[in-house]
């Protein structure tokens, strides 16, 4: 089987990448190809009104929060229809479409010719996608309390802790228990209230070894699904799990809901263990190998 194409583009010296809808079938998770997995019987919850306050605390003092987050790919045509724009990256992939004076190649072109390594300028791409182009936003914003590159977030020898990983002590010290041998990327998702999570996929369908875990506390239920975009169904999370883990190159996203909610995400490598009992074959959360044998 042939993974999905992605397209290239850039401003400058900077190269972006994008990748057109396509209707795929739930991946899932593993050999069985669970479409999303409750991950509470694998994790200790029993401080999960301790840690909850924690975060609500820690959140009110972070630093550095970055507006809006990012995900890249053309949405699903209900969701352009919904929010009437597409992603940033399609957006910028077409910009002569939308930009006959020039003028935001330029400012973009600007962007990446500045000061700061290739990470912050396609940040500053993105953001600017949103503040001039109106691009879809798709978080309220996000903290990052151990920094990675989103292409990479699962590989702990990329990423870092963040000066906001101070005020999150006793929640830092027990993503320590959680069933990884190593953690990249952590960082809190944020809805603002009545705006719902853009239907959307991390990256094209390639087989691959990106391990999350998703995790609320006493927050409650959240409305996280995955969409199967050949039965226009969506596969809800179960009612009353605090946790979860899933295939990030499925469609996913979240109802909106009444009020501010977060969602924690921990990307990294799971256990041994833990990859046998999920059916993560050496490791893959999905390969071809587990559509064809199913």
């Amino acid at each position: 089987m042939q993974n999905q194409t992605t397209y290239p583009f850039t401003f400058g010296n900077i190269e972006f990448s994008s990748f057109n809808y396509e209707p795929y079938s739930v991946k899932g998770v593993g050999k069985n190809r669970h479409p999303i997995i409750n991950m509470d019987k694998f994790i200790d919850h029993s401080m999960d009104h301790e840690l909850h306050l924690e975060c609500c605390k820690g959140l009110a003092k972070c630093h550095n929060v970055s507006p809006g987050g990012m995900f890249y790919g053309e949405v699903p045509p209900f969701e352009e229809e919904r929010f009437g724009v597409n992603s940033w990256d399609n957006l910028l992939r077409h910009l002569e479409t939308i930009d006959p004076t020039g003028e935001h190649r330029k400012n973009l072109e600007e962007l990446m010719s500045g000061p700061g390594n290739d990470d912050y300028k396609k940040s500053c791409a993105w953001r600017y996608a949103y503040y001039a182009l109106g691009a879809i936003v798709p978080w309220f914003f996000v903290v990052y309390l151990r920094f990675g590159n989103f292409f990479t977030k699962a590989d702990s020898s990329k990423s870092m802790n963040t000066p906001n990983a101070v005020y999150f002590p006793k929640l830092m010290k027990y993503i320590e228990t959680l069933p990884f041998k190593s953690i990249g990327r952590i960082l809190f998702f944020t809805t603002y209230p009545n705006a719902p999570i853009c239907t959307h996929r991390d990256s094209i369908i390639a087989e691959h070894k990106d391990h999350n875990i998703n995790l609320f506390f006493t927050g409650g239920d959240r409305s996280s699904f995955i969409w199967d975009s050949v039965n226009n169904d969506k596969i809800y999370l179960e009612k009353g799990a605090r946790s979860y883990f899933f295939n990030n190159r499925d469609y996913h996203g979240v109802d909106a809901e009444p009020k501010f909610r977060y969602t924690l995400r921990i990307d990294g490598t799971f256990t041994d263990e833990l990859c046998e009992e999920l059916g993560l074959e050496n490791g893959y959360t999905w390969k071809w190998d587990y559509e064809q044998n199913s």
